[in-house]
């Protein structure tokens, strides 16, 4: 009895028949389709923020004046610095992935020990300053008034150099209190309170 055996070609080879597109192994097929969707992601991202920020032109913030905070510096007016520096990890943790990947392919383990540390230490330290950055965002230094019609406002001295509600606001006895569960029905609470009310900052300039 004799069996025949077909040969398609294909054997020993990454795709398990037809041809190989563009002539790529999958690997490298496979690389691409994560780069075209990074791409394609980031490309909507950046035209997002490019259709936001030409909408809102005329109110978008300066960078310089938003990014001005540098960790353990209070009132120290220090423009993209701590963007600077984060900059700096970011790059410098990825090269140390990739000398880490480089000493991998040559079996030497103390060295990925050490630069897989150093790249370990970089991230921890990147993704701790962006939550730092953004609690000081969020909570602010200098205040703003919401106007009826959504404008936020700020103040600026003679110099151009923002002012902070807390030294304009003036103290008014009598104003409302915060409806909490201690102040009020325990089971109902009330819409959280300004700081200083429109009132205290119009005394202010009185």
């Amino acid at each position: 009895m004799e069996a025949t055996v077909v040969r398609t070609g294909t054997e020993g080879k990454t795709w398990g028949g037809g041809n190989e597109p563009l002539k790529a192994s999958y690997g490298k097929m496979m690389m691409w389709f994560y780069i075209l969707s990074d791409a394609l992601t980031f490309s909507g991202f950046l035209a997002a923020y490019g259709f936001s920020r030409f909408k809102f032109i005329d109110s978008w913030p300066i960078a310089d004046e938003v990014f001005n905070h540098f960790p353990f510096l209070h009132g120290v007016d220090a423009p993209m610095y701590y963007v600077a520096l984060m900059t700096f990890i970011l790059i410098f943790s990825s090269v140390t992935m990739v000398l880490a990947v480089d000493a991998g392919h040559h079996m030497k383990k103390g060295k990925v020990t050490v630069y897989m540390f150093l790249t370990i230490i970089g991230g921890l330290i990147f993704v701790g300053s962006q939550a730092w950055e953004w609690k000081n965002f969020i909570k602010g230094e200098y205040g703003a008034v919401t106007t009826a019609g959504g404008n936020i406002l700020q103040f600026v001295d003679a110099e151009g150099e923002r002012v902070a509600l807390s030294e304009i606001a003036v103290p008014i006895a009598g104003e409302r209190v915060e409806h909490d569960a201690n102040t009020g029905i325990w089971f109902d609470s009330g819409q959280e309170l300004p700081t200083y009310s429109l009132n205290e900052i119009k005394a202010g300039f009185t």
